[in-house]
């Protein structure tokens, strides 16, 4: 007797059908999520406030010039050092909160410049000294 024997087959398993399945439940997941929406900061600025709509209203700004030969001038009226505080004192009884802008010549001495200042500051303005012929930034 004679047996015959099959070759043997190698069993292979045919993964395609597995694979469609596995990105069709992925489409159907992706498909039926619901995605949270993250809470973020506002970045709108705040709305102006009423002040800042009317420049019109605010105080005129009070000039105080020192040329070269060390005469101060405040508001294009010859002052004294000695008169600087109280000259913008009247101005800012009269004008509301005015700022106070100085601005010396390059051959202004700095002694009078810095007794200019402190008189300015004295009385409690804002106080900026700018050099003659730059710009305001």
């Amino acid at each position: 007797m004679r047996s015959r024997r099959r070759p043997q087959a190698e069993a292979d398993v045919d993964m395609t059908p597995m694979l469609d399945i596995v990105f069709i439940l992925l489409i159907f997941f992706i498909v039926t999520a619901v995605f949270v929406q993250e809470k973020s900061i506002n970045m709108l600025p705040p709305p102006p406030s009423p002040e800042q709509d009317e420049p019109d209203k605010q105080a005129p700004v009070i000039l105080i010039q020192i040329n070269d030969r060390n005469v101060i001038f405040v508001n294009q009226t010859v002052t004294d050092v000695r008169r600087v505080g109280p000259s913008i004192e009247r101005f800012r009884a009269d004008n509301g909160e005015s700022a106070v802008l100085i601005v010396p010549h390059n051959e202004a001495e700095h002694g009078t410049v810095v007794s200019v200042f402190d008189a300015a500051k004295a009385t409690g303005a804002s106080t900026l000294i700018q050099r003659e012929g730059e710009q305001e930034s």
